[in-house]
């Protein structure tokens, strides 16, 4: 399958971000629309695109200089385990805009594997979270 990587968020399908996220990740269950387009004006973003259909997506929350943190990474069902997530990571990894950032982190509880395959480590450091409202 060909596909079309970019970082362009004129090409985003907003639509399948929202659905995606909001009913089908574990993580972003409910979430709204004005959120989801804000996420988008406030992040880099990254998408793969096969015939003109985005069929994956990933947002990056970062300075541009010392750290990224990965967040709502998907692809489409039905495209997963075709390569798409690998090359859209690579992508990301490798996107002139992010060419001085150091470290990358990213939080799952379902894709270890996928990120080690692509070199990331189990963070061995205590991670202290605060949430509005609590954890």
């Amino acid at each position: 399958m060909e596909i079309e990587i970019s970082s362009d968020k004129t090409k985003l399908d907003v639509e399948l971000i929202l659905r995606f996220l909001s009913q089908e990740s574990y993580w972003a269950k409910g979430r709204s629309l004005e959120t989801v387009v804000n996420t988008i004006q406030n992040s880099f973003c990254i998408a793969a695109y096969s015939k003109g259909r985005q069929v994956a997506f990933a947002r990056v929350v970062t300075d541009y200089c010392t750290h990224a943190y990965i967040m709502d990474f998907f692809t489409s069902d039905g495209l997963r385990n075709t390569g798409i997530g690998s090359s859209l990571l690579t992508a990301l990894l490798d996107a002139p805009e992010l060419a001085a950032v150091n470290k990358f982190t990213l939080s799952t509880d379902s894709a270890s594997q996928f990120y080690c395959r692509a070199g990331f480590k189990p963070v061995a450091k205590s991670v202290l979270a605060w949430k509005r409202g609590g954890l």
